[in-house]
């Protein structure tokens, strides 16, 4: 059994749903419910069925068979299945069902002990069919056991019921008739002619086991007692039965069944049913033998060992006889029993065969009666022994005493009673109490979004509770995911396309330009750019072409009943395929070894396309790969009628007046087989190189920035103590108006506690006094002292000289301590800045691999920002903001995220709450956010008490600097993109307006320094 914790692991009950009666009656009411086939296991609900299948997945438990432990449920109980089939292999078939009926209801505390019992009274015990070894002059032979013969003078136990008895007794025999008068089944004394079995021993040439010449064993004969022990004569006849004492019929019980009777002790058992007595009928066989020979035939002559004599029968004791070693021992014998057998908890409870194997081996399972009465008087046993232990220990109680004890014994039991009373009380006022508790819990924020609610004190101060509304205007609406999917590509992976950024708008205007006079560079130089980095993949050339045939084929084949095409339109009208065949098998061919220059405009590209959708599409892969090329090949030319005429033209002619579906699709599948390019490949893992060194960066700048940081603090904590000394000195310095009084007489008073540093302002003090009053400081003491004698320093005038000089030094100590701040300011502002250049370099690197929403909000829209990716960053060259698409995208709920939803009890609140606040998108709805100041109001509408809106409102602050001036630079943009056009205008007019539309005047600057766009 598997084991968790040391203890077996239970199983789930049938649930009550499905075990009751009416389940079990009505068959016919069917109810889906989850199964655990490994333990049968039934679950109603899948919550309570995930939780058992986490708890059997946990490394808990342990294989009780081996001790292996930290497995799973399952591998503990495969683990414990291959070793029970490796016992169940190994041990003797013939002995399963004796030794399980041997053990069955025994009552024995270990297992241990009972493996002990089993193995003394089976390990001279053999049975018929058992594979033994047979010792005969000092060599071992493999034999199978044929017969059992059980002793003549085997006795029953006497308080044992009569066993099975096979009789073999004629209806007029003396013993049949002497047991039938006695109702008796042993032979009665009295019966006439019946004699003891005689003692004598036959003569060497009386043998009973087929031998051959030659054979070992033409000298081995059995012993008297032997069933098969009766004289014949050299012919092979009987000899004369008058000759020979009358011999009773043989009873013959069943083998071992009173010596395999565990109920007796193992010295009665060998008394009443002596193994060595019994003799077994053998027959030798070859090694690797599975099946019995019956044969008689003589052996093969050159065999070796004991297959030369396979086929002889002989008659053994169990003296000579041994098992194999592997097949019985006491350790596999364990592991049987530990297998086959279970046993209650509880004291003196019996080991039961598992309810498989008793029915398999006919074993009964009903408890007899007498066992139960045994089981009982174990267990009073067991209680009248505890009691006896103590009352030895306390001795027996007085008369006084069983008073006191009955008095105490009702005083506890009204005590109880009374405490019971209490509880049920103090219960009811918790749960009153935790009522109310649950009623004013306080919620803990940020919690989930919509179970956040608007106070009353947040619309009073004018907190918007509608969101404002977006605009579903995006570029062309369904195709829109694919259209900013192929932009995001380009952009991401500029460098690797040698193509420069470009904005979301000016891809747009790109692929609506529909002129066929003026080719616009910015969609020929991306067909150009995918394709040469494409036509580096092997292809299969004129794959398009076979793609077609296969279509033609299955057309022709299905006929009228053909499915319509679910990506053809009815706008769009088709040519037959031979003819389509025709028309494209010389367009495009040698494309990859073609190269296009760019101050040519890459003219030729069109023909170009066509060659690579000819090697590289299938009708599978480009599902419009048909209408395509009919639309690169043919126009469709106005009738006289209702139907028009198809004329072919040239792709350069067709392209720009192809369905922009139509161009987005091509470019889909161009960047779909792009991806697997070694220059997208080189890029992502140079990518994965620049994210690992930009953590490193991180993480080296904001320890730098912490350390700087730390040292700010310290200088800006000392600071007002310096300023509250200086300020006390200075009131010290000035009091009564009359600078340095005290400090001066301070320091007259210390003569002989002047350090060097108060000698050395003495001095400068000195020098200033003498400077004031014209002295010369190098000139003689004498000389100035002589010319004007009246001017010789005082104290006041040295101590007020002595307060300047230092006056002068805290000065300049300030002026140190400014700079070293203003310093570390410069520094932590530089450091700043390197983190967020850090960030914008993680943004675009990370961009390269994949794109993350900003955020969602309450009700799970996925706000997305795609500025800063790849080649595209967030600084211009002047280091001003630009943008790539200058907006903020919203997308609708998932399918996931719509299930939460939909999930939700208060269902009815939330459809008010939609109602109120704003609509829902659909999963695949894209809507926008053009005007910063839209973009604020929806940040004014953000409740940061909830998750999801908490953690959008923080992405967008962190880049809230790039993106409100991104989205004011586009408006600009457009403003001046937007000039009146006069329709009277000529068409050169139109032409040279045409060439001054931003994404006309794009160049790809990223070729300047390549050679592969030629010039």
């Amino acid at each position: 059994m598997v084991l968790v914790r040391r203890k077996k692991v239970l199983l789930h009950d049938l649930p009550p749903s499905i075990a009751s009666n009416d389940a079990q009656n009505n068959p016919d009411a069917p109810q889906d419910v989850y199964y655990i086939n490994e333990t049968g296991e039934i679950f109603v609900d899948y919550e309570s069925y995930a939780a058992r299948m986490t708890f059997y997945k946990m490394n808990i438990f342990s294989c009780e068979v081996t001790g292996k432990g930290g497995l799973d449920f399952f591998q503990a109980l495969k683990s414990e299945q291959s070793e029970a089939t490796v016992a169940h292999a190994r041990f003797p078939d013939q002995l399963k069902a004796a030794v399980l009926r041997a053990v069955q209801w025994q009552i024995v505390g270990r297992l241990d002990h009972l493996v002990e019992a089993v193995y003394d009274r089976f390990k001279d015990r053999y049975f018929k069919g058992e594979k033994v070894y047979i010792d005969i002059q000092g060599d071992r032979y493999l034999a199978r056991i044929v017969k059992v013969f059980p002793p003549r003078n085997l006795k029953l136990p006497p308080s044992t019921t009569p066993l099975k008895l096979k009789l073999k007794l004629s209806g007029n025999s003396p013993l049949s008739t002497s047991m039938a008068q006695n109702g008796s089944t042993e032979p009665s004394t009295d019966a006439p002619n019946l004699k003891p079995p005689s003692k004598y021993k036959p003569s060497p040439s009386q043998r009973v086991a087929r031998s051959y010449p030659g054979s070992p064993f033409n000298n081995y004969v059995p012993e008297a007692s032997s069933p098969l022990s009766r004289p014949v004569d050299d012919g092979g006849s009987d000899v004369d039965a008058k000759n020979l004492p009358p011999v009773p019929p043989l009873i013959q019980p069943e083998p071992h069944a009173v010596g395999s009777n565990m109920k007796l002790s193992l010295e009665e058992s060998i008394r009443l049913d002596d193994p060595a007595a019994y003799f077994y009928s053998v027959q030798l066989i070859s090694e690797g033998e599975t099946e019995s020979i019956t044969r008689t035939g003589t052996p093969d002559p050159e065999g070796n060992g004991g297959s030369q004599w396979a086929g002889t029968e002989m008659e053994v004791t169990c003296a000579t006889m041994s098992r194999d070693r592997l097949g019985f021992n006491k350790a596999l014998l364990k592991r049987f029993l530990k297998d086959s057998l279970d046993r209650s908890t509880a004291v003196a409870s019996p080991w039961i065969v598992k309810e498989a194997l008793a029915e398999k081996y006919g074993i009964e399972t009903q408890m007899p009666h007498e066992v139960k009465l045994g089981v009982e008087g174990v267990k009073k046993a067991d209680h009248e022994k505890r009691k006896k232990i103590w009352e030895e220990r306390e001795g027996p109680p007085s008369k006084k005493q069983k008073k006191a004890h009955a008095e105490e014994a009702k005083a506890k039991e009204l005590e109880r009673q009374r405490e019971l009373e209490l509880e049920a009380e103090a219960e009811k006022v918790l749960q009153a109490k935790l009522k109310a508790a649950v009623k004013k819990k306080p919620v803990r924020y940020p919690t989930e979004d919509l179970d956040v609610k608007m106070s009353d004190r947040e619309r009073k101060s004018g907190k918007p509770v509608a969101r404002p509304m977006w605009s579903c205007d995006v570029p062309f609406e369904s195709s829109f995911e694919s259209f900013l999917m192929v932009w995001n590509f380009l952009v991401s992976f500029g460098r690797a396309l040698n193509l420069s950024p470009f904005t979301l708008d000016e891809l747009e205007h790109a692929i609506r330009h529909n002129d066929p006079q003026v080719s616009c560079l910015l969609i020929a130089e991306i067909h150009y750019a995918l394709m040469t980095l494409i036509r580096e993949r092997p292809f299969t050339r004129h794959a398009a072409v076979m793609s077609l045939l296969d279509l033609k084929t299955s057309i022709e084949e299905d006929g009228d009943n053909a499915p319509k095409d679910e990506h053809e339109r009815e706008e769009d009208w088709q040519v037959e395929i031979d003819e389509l065949l025709k028309t494209i098998a010389n367009s495009g061919s040698k494309w990859e070894s073609t190269m296009l220059k760019e101050k040519d405009g890459r003219e030729g590209w069109e023909v170009m396309l066509v060659g690579f959708l000819k090697d590289y599409a299938t009708c599978a892969t480009f599902p419009r790969l048909r209408q395509v090329l009919t639309y690169l090949h043919y126009e469709a030319q106005p009738g006289d009628g209702d139907d028009g005429v198809v004329q072919p033209c040239h792709p350069a002619d067709a392209y720009p007046v192809l369905p922009v579906e139509d161009k987005i699709a091509i470019l889909v599948f161009l960047c779909e087989q792009a991806v697997t390019c070694k220059g997208i490949r080189t890029a992502l893992e140079i990518a994965e190189t620049d994210l690992t060194d930009l953590r490193k960066e991180k993480i080296e700048v904001n320890r730098e920035r912490k350390r700087l940081q730390e040292e700010i603090n310290a200088a800006n904590a000392s600071a007002p103590t310096d300023t509250e000394a200086n300020g006390t000195n200075g009131a010290n310095g000035t009091e009564n108006g009359k600078p340095g009084e005290s400090n001066g007489d301070a320091d007259m008073s210390m003569d002989g506690g002047a350090s060097d540093a108060d000698s050395e302002r003495q001095n400068d003090a000195s020098s200033d006094v003498a400077s004031e009053a014209g002295w010369s400081s190098r000139a003689p003491s004498t000389t100035r002292q002589i010319s004007n004698p009246s001017l010789n320093p005082t104290p006041k005038t040295i101590a007020h000289a002595k307060e300047r000089a230092l006056a002068r030094e805290k000065a300049a100590e300030a002026k140190a301590a400014q700079a070293e701040h203003r310093r570390m300011d410069e520094e932590l502002a530089k450091l700043d800045k390197r983190l967020e250049a850090i960030e914008r370099d993680f943004r675009k690197t990370m961009g390269m691999a994949r794109s993350r929403p900003l955020g969602k909000d309450r009700f799970y829209h996925r706000l997305w920002w795609f500025d800063g990716y790849g080649a595209a960053g967030l600084l211009g060259s002047n280091g001003g903001v630009t943008y790539g698409t200058g907006r903020i995208f919203i997308q609708g709920p998932s399918e996931i995220d719509r299930e939460l939803l939909q999930g939700r009890e208060d269902q009815s609140e939330l459809a008010s709450r939609i109602e109120t606040e704003g609509p829902l998108l659909a999963s695949n709805e894209w809507a926008c956010y053009s005007d910063p100041e839209e973009v604020e109001k929806l940040v004014a509408w953000f409740n940061l008490r909830g998750t999801r809106e908490f953690q959008l409102d923080k992405s967008l602050k962190t880049w809230w600097d790039y993106i409100i001036p991104g989205m004011k630079k586009r408006m600009v943009d457009l403003a001046s993109a937007q000039k009146p056009v006069d329709p009277s205008s000529r068409r050169s007019s139109r032409k040279s307006d045409l060439c001054r539309e931003p994404y006309m005047m794009w160049t790809n600057k990223f070729l300047k320094n390549n050679s592969n766009g030629t010039k």
